[in-house]
C-alpha cells in the first residue's frame, strides 16, 4: 500500500513576482473567460498595478484605451470621493467596466464589441467576483480552508485554482524544491555506488510508489519512509555491515538538509 500522506500541490504568493503573477492570471482569466478586450488593475492615484493587454491593438481598442487614459483622473475621483463601485460605460468605440477593489484601487475591463446592457448580468457578476479576488491578493491574505469558507463558492474556487496554477508555475524555484533535488541526487549517488544501476533503479522506483509521490513533492516524511525502505532493500542485497554504516551517514545527511534554511 502506498504511503499515506498527503502533498499540498498549492502554493501562495511568497514574494512580490507571485503577487503580480497571480494578479495579471486573474485578470487574464477574467478577460478570456468573459470576451474583453482590455483588463487593467489601477490604484485611485493612477498607477497600474497589473494588467492583461493583447500585444496588438486593433485601432477600436487603442481608441477606446486612449478614451480611458483621458478621463482616468475623472474616474480616480469618482472612486476615491465618491466611493463608486460600479460603473458600465458605453461609448462610439466600446463598453468601459469599472469595478472598485477596496477605497485605493479598481478595475477596468475594456470591450469593443457590441453589448447589450441589460445581458451583461453574467459578465458583470463575473467581474465582482475577480474584484473579490483581487482585493484579496492584493492584501495579501492568506488562502487556507477558514478564509476560503468565508467567501462565497465563486470566490473561494477562483482562489483556490490560482493557487493551484502559481504552484504550477513557481514550485521549481522554491527552497524545497531545492532540497529534493539535491536529497534525491545524493540517495542516487550513494545507493547507485552500493547496489550497481539496474538494482538502483527498480529500488528506487519501488520506493517513490510505497511512498505515493515523486522527489519533487516530498516532505520530511516522505523521505524518513522512503529512507527505511531503501535501507531494507541495501540490507538484503549487501547485508547488515553496509545497511548500518550507511543508515548513520544518510539520516544524518538527510536531517541536516532539511533542517537547513536554504
Amino acid at each position: 500500500m502506498p504511503y499515506a500522506s498527503k502533498v499540498d500541490k498549492t502554493m501562495g504568493a511568497e514574494t512580490v513576482g507571485h503577487l503580480k503573477l497571480l494578479l495579471e492570471t486573474e485578470l487574464g482569466r477574467c478577460r478570456e473567460d468573459n470576451a474583453l478586450d482590455i483588463a487593467m488593475f489601477l490604484g485611485v492615484d493612477g498607477r497600474i498595478f497589473a494588467s492583461s493587454i493583447p500585444n496588438e491593438l486593433n485601432p477600436r481598442e487603442y481608441r477606446l484605451l486612449n478614451l480611458l487614459k483621458g478621463n482616468l483622473a475623472h474616474i480616480c475621483n469618482q472612486l476615491s470621493g465618491q466611493n463608486m463601485m460600479m460603473s458600465v460605460e458605453q461609448f462610439e468605440a466600446g463598453t468601459v467596466i469599472i469595478s472598485g477593489v477596496g477605497d485605493r484601487a479598481f478595475l477596468v475591463f475594456l470591450t469593443t464589441k457590441p453589448v447589450e446592457i441589460t445581458k451583461m448580468q453574467g459578465v458583470l457578476a463575473n467581474v465582482v467576483t475577480t474584484a473579490i479576488v483581487v482585493r484579496h491578493l492584493f492584501e495579501e491574505k492568506p488562502v487556507t480552508p477558514e478564509v476560503l469558507a468565508a467567501y462565497d463558492e465563486a470566490v473561494g474556487a477562483e482562489l483556490k485554482r490560482l493557487t493551484r496554477i502559481l504552484f504550477v508555475q513557481k514550485f521549481g524555484e522554491t527552497k524545497e524544491f531545492k532540497k529534493n533535488k539535491e536529497i534525491e541526487t545524493y540517495f542516487r549517488q550513494r545507493l547507485g555506488s552500493l547496489i550497481g544501476p539496474g538494482p538502483l533503479e527498480e529500488t528506487l522506483t519501488l520506493a517513490y510508489n510505497e511512498v505515493g509521490t515523486s522527489s519533487a513533492y516530498m516532505t520530511r516524511d516522505h523521505w524518513n519512509r522512503f529512507l527505511r525502505l531503501v535501507l531494507e532493500k541495501l540490507r538484503e542485497i549487501r547485508g547488515d555491515t553496509v545497511a548500518d554504516r550507511a543508515e548513520k551517514e544518510w539520516k544524518t545527511y538527510l536531517d541536516g538538509v532539511l533542517s537547513s534554511f536554504v
